[in-house]
């Protein structure tokens, strides 16, 4: 949801109270934790899933090289390794 600019007083950060009240309580959880600002907790499903989709783009930027060096014009290759970006993304 988008921030409503007001004109006088402090820039809004948040949305709602609501959202305020998440971020005070993930600051919270992550200082309990010992998680600095700039760490990322995810679970084990998604971090694999990254790891899958990660080799499958790497594997489809390998074959768009191979695909150049024989001799497929350079726009073909890039449009089928952005579609093949574009479904590796897609998938849920």
């Amino acid at each position: 949801m988008p921030v409503v600019e007001v004109s006088i007083g402090r820039p809004r950060q948040f949305c709602r109270r609501s959202c305020r009240q998440r971020a005070y309580e993930a600051r919270r959880r992550g200082a309990d934790l010992g998680l600095g600002d700039e760490d990322l907790v995810v679970t084990r499903n998604e971090l694999f899933d990254a790891r899958d989709r990660l080799v499958e783009i790497t594997d489809a930027m390998r074959e768009a090289s191979d695909s150049l060096d024989d001799g497929v014009r350079a726009e073909r290759v890039l449009r089928r390794l952005l579609d093949q970006i574009d479904r590796t993304l897609g998938q849920n």
